[in-house]
This record gives C-alpha cells, structure tokens and sequence, in this order.
C-alpha cells in the first residue's frame, strides 16, 4: 500500500499542477468557457427541485470546487453582495453546498477534465482486476446461455456490451453495490429527495463527459419504452425527439427483452456480485487513498465519491474486454433495447 500511496501522490502532483501554475483569473476564463454536463443517479421522484444550469449556479459550485475564493467569483459573475449571500443560502438550503469553520465546499460531486482522466489512472487497479474477473466468467455464461436455448433466439456476440457491461457492471449491479458495498439503504438526502449529484466538465459535445458508459430508460410513445446503454446519447436523444424516421430505425432495431432473457441477465448479474464485491472489498483501503489524496475528501462522502468513480471504473473495464476483443462495443456507442 507504501507503493500505491506514492504512485497516487505523484500522480496527483502532475495532474495539478495544470491548475496550481494558472492565476484565479485564468481559472475563472476558463471554467466560464468550458461546458459541464450534470448527472443524476436517482430513482423515481428523486430530482433536484431547480435548475442548477441557471444564473451560474454550477460555474459556481465548480468554482469553489478549484479552490475560487467567493469573492473573486462574484466579480466575474457581476454578483453583488446581496446574491452571493442568496445563492449561497440557495445551495445550502438545498444540500448541494455546507459552510464551517473550513468556509463554503460542495457536497456533489465535480470534476474537470484534468482530474477526470486522474480518476481513470487511480481505477486501473480495480478496472483491470474486474476485466479478469469478467474474462473469466465468459465461459460459464456462454453455456449457461446456450443451456437455456438462448443462443437459438439471440446473438451473444452481438449483445455482448451489454451484457458484460450493462449487466454484471452497471444497471443490474449499482444498487446492489450501493447497499452491499457502500452499505447505504438509501441515497443522500438532499430538500428532501434522494439522490447523488454530478458535474463533469465535457470536452467532447457528442459523447457523455470522459467516454463513461451509463443506462438510460425513457418513454418513447404511449406503449414503448426504450433503453439505451452506452456513452453517446446526447445527439442521440435530440434525434429521438426531432427525427420520426431515426426513432422508428432505433425501435426496429432495439434488442426486445423478453422474460427468458431478462431472467438469464437476472441470475448472471447475481452469480457475478459476490466476485464484483470482493474486488471492491478487497481495495478498500487504496480506494480510500485515492478519496484523500485526490483532495475529495475536502468536500463529499466518500460513498458520493466512489459511486461516481466507479463509473470511470466500470467503464475502463469495458474498455480493456474490447480491447482483449471479450465484448463489442456497438458502432457509435449505444445499445438499444425496450
């Protein structure tokens, strides 16, 4: 653990260094210029009861976040006295923003570029150990998956994303880990709701914010829902809405989840949970290095932390099984399923 302590500090120090050599101006030009996306990981009624794209409210929280003292914000937002104190009530009063003896911190989770793609360096000990594990599994799921006749209704190798992503790593599991791992019943209470809260910058408009991958499930007409699993659903969803033609294409081709399917992705996302849990129990103690040394320990729980870092985590599983060509990645990034 010596070992890992340091890799991370020196990782850590390289990373920041991007920011801590730049002025409050500069930083300030840029989070201004730089476009952030939000996430929710919520289930039901449990949203956020405002807009947090409005009045600079999440330039703001990314702000202090950079370590932006109040002051210097304000006068970039042309904020007088009487909003700042406003918006900052506004934020606490809504769980998204505390103040003590340390000064005003967020309470969601944020990230930059920059330390996005540090939190991708810091989860390649666990994305690897998860890829094994996944590999290994392969064979048993394959007959398993033949036993049932599936493989006469179903392509696996076609499916593949989703299943050995969706399935074992995301959709099928969070929950769990959130109870079994975080040992959290429910999610953070914010005004009353319960949720976790994200804002991620997004360098690349098409695709969600560093690539991660993430399960979507809306109503499309009075008697479809549809399911999309991967990381490019941004434009995909402006099509849904605005091109009948692209939505029917989707629809004809969305993969139908019949019962014997769901029931198989049911009981290998079980088998797989106790081998997902050891992984994560087993590196507790480096998962909590990184909560520290990353400096989010200054902000969120740890439970707010991780479930957003097991996302890059679960995603650059994803990402070494292609690689080792174990799954496929659908053409644009998206899976679809109703």
């Amino acid at each position: 653990m010596k070992t890992n302590s340091l890799l991370l500090l020196i990782l850590f120090f390289v990373a920041g260094c991007t920011i801590q050599n730049k002025s409050s101006q500069e930083v300030l030009n840029y989070i201004f210029s730089a476009k952030y996306e939000h996430s929710i990981i919520s289930k039901g009624d449990n949203l956020p009861n405002f807009d947090r794209r409005k009045d600079s409210i999440a330039l703001f929280l990314v702000a202090l976040h950079e370590n932006i003292e109040p002051g210097e914000f304000q006068e970039k937002a042309n904020w007088t006295d009487e909003v700042l104190e406003e918006r900052i009530q506004f934020l606490i009063d809504r769980g998204w923003l505390m103040e003590d003896d340390r000064g005003i911190r967020p309470t969601v989770f944020i990230a930059s570029d920059h330390q996005g793609q540090d939190l991708f360096k810091h989860g390649l000990p666990l994305s690897e150990d998860i890829a094994d594990a996944i590999e290994n599994e392969i064979p048993g799921i394959m007959e398993k998956f033949h036993v049932r006749g599936l493989s006469d209704l179903y392509d696996f190798e076609k499916m593949s994303f989703l299943v050995l992503s969706n399935v074992l790593l995301d959709n099928w599991q969070i929950m769990e880990m959130e109870a079994s791992y975080l040992k959290k019943e429910n999610r953070p209470e914010r005004h009353g709701k319960f949720y976790y809260a994200s804002i991620e910058e997004n360098v690349n408009n098409a695709y969600e914010p560093f690539g991660i991958y993430g399960n979507q499930y809306g109503k499309i007409n009075d008697s479809t829902y549809l399911s999309i699993y991967g990381n490019n659903r941004i434009v995909v969803n402006q099509r849904l809405k605005n091109d009948p033609v692209f939505r029917d294409s989707v629809l004809n081709v969305a993969l139908e989840l019949r019962p014997d399917l769901y029931n198989f992705f049911e009981e290998i996302a079980e088998d797989f949970k106790p081998k997902l849990l050891r992984i994560l129990n087993d590196r507790t103690a480096y998962s909590r290095d990184v909560f520290e040394i990353t400096g989010y320990a200054n902000e969120i729980a740890y439970e707010e932390f991780f479930i957003w870092w097991y996302h890059f985590i679960y995603t650059q599983a994803t990402n070494i099984l292609s690689e080792r060509g174990k799954l496929i990645i659908p053409e644009g990034g998206n899976f679809y399923y109703k």
